[in-house]
């Protein structure tokens, strides 16, 4: 009796104290509770750990400007609990929010949340991150994500946040490709955050989410992503692939571009955003606004060089084709000749344009192709968003 007793309360002291986790996120800010939503929805044993009881959440204009990704899933809870009241979602208090994300936060699979857990100390022990509390729980965690507002858990590691970066500029660099939230940066354009901004600059599978990237909850959702793929697949930080991240990301309705003329609701705002981080089809300032211009027609000079970047037999097809503006018919050639596909291609566009394609208009090969046509087809049938890139941006041979 006494062996069982003792055995019995061994186990309740491992299943207290010795708790084994994917990812655990430190602050019940808006980023915070986003990283921590997102990584359980990923697949991952999550924990939130709130040091302040989550007595109120703040919204701030920022976590509100886009209605995706984890706010537009809040957003249907409130409407949910208001039951037709038709009451502002605009203007809820902080208590209201807070007790929203409780509800939340208590019925999603993956998700566990400390509530007032202090920390008392985190290291790293090889390959985990060793978390102990003032009450004396311990947890071991494959990664860290630190969402607090003056980033306290980091300080207690002894971590570093990424330096901040200072290009300005159009394209300065191909950095953007890497990004895995909408920025409010100013400045710097296209608009993303490079998802190296959220790494710690002196460890491995610690992200922090610093208060120089302005955090919301689009930037949370973006850590809390990458943070579940390195669980996930037992890989540093370092070898993050990008491009299922951001994949992950558009399964879940978050978007990493912004784009003043793009509705965040639209049809092919995906098509859109998977083209654009590519680099094939670049956006243009006007005015102070970064835009995609959907109806603009495309020329071949702007799509050659990245064309021939992802596809080196493209080159031949170049050659062969001179004309200044593209239409229909020859992107659909140069679909052909790249991605080794037949003339059945051409039947197969012709007949899905309004319905699986979800393009306006009727169909017609020799019209002049439109952007919004362009990145619709192009990632469809080309598919170069899933080309493998690394942390700089660069195509992975």
């Amino acid at each position: 009796m006494k062996r069982y007793i003792l055995g019995l309360f061994c186990l309740l002291s491992l299943s207290t104290f010795g708790q084994k986790a994917g990812v655990v996120v430190f602050g019940a800010t808006p980023a915070g509770l986003a990283a921590a939503i997102q990584s359980a929805h990923s697949g991952v044993k999550t924990v939130l750990i709130d040091q302040n009881g989550m007595d109120q959440v703040v919204l701030t204009a920022s976590d509100k400007a886009y209605r995706i990704g984890v706010y537009a899933d809040f957003l249907k809870r409130v409407d949910s609990l208001q039951k037709g009241k038709n009451l502002s979602n605009e203007n809820l208090l902080p208590a209201y929010t807070a007790t929203v994300f409780k509800g939340w936060t208590d019925t999603i699979k993956n998700l566990s949340v400390i509530r007032k857990g202090l920390v008392k100390k985190i290291e790293k022990d090889g390959k985990n991150w060793e978390i102990e509390l003032i009450d004396k729980r311990e947890i071991k965690a494959d990664l860290v994500i630190d969402a607090t507002k003056s980033n306290t858990i980091a300080k207690l590691a002894k971590v570093n946040a990424a330096p901040i970066r200072t290009t300005t500029g159009i394209y300065p660099d191909k950095i953007y490709r890497t990004s895995v939230a909408i920025s409010e940066a100013k400045g710097y354009y296209p608009a993303g955050v490079p998802v190296t901004s959220l790494f710690a600059q002196n460890a491995d599978n610690f992200l922090i989410i610093s208060e120089s990237l302005n955090p919301n909850l689009l930037i949370g959702q973006g850590a809390g992503t990458a943070a579940a793929y390195c669980a996930f697949f037992k890989v540093t930080t370092k070898d993050l692939d990008i491009r299922k991240t951001q994949g992950e990301l558009s399964t879940f309705n978050s978007q990493f571009l912004k784009f003043d003329d793009v509705r965040v609701t639209d049809s092919l705002a995906g098509s859109i955003q998977k083209i654009a981080i590519t680099g094939i089809l670049k956006g243009k300032l006007k005015n102070n606004q970064f835009l995609f211009l959907h109806d603009s027609t495309v020329t071949i000079d702007e799509i050659k060089q990245p064309i021939r970047e992802y596809y080196s037999r493209s080159q031949i097809w170049f050659l062969d084709h001179k004309a200044e503006r593209l239409t229909i018919a020859d992107v659909l050639s140069l679909i052909k000749f790249t991605g080794s596909r037949g003339n059945e291609l051409d039947k197969e566009v012709e007949r899905g344009w309004n319905k699986t394609l979800r393009l306006t208009g009727k169909y017609d090969p020799k019209k002049l192709i439109t952007r919004r046509e362009f990145a619709r087809l192009v990632d469809l049938y080309l598919k170069p968003f899933e080309r493998k890139i690394d942390l700089e941006g660069n195509l992975k041979s």
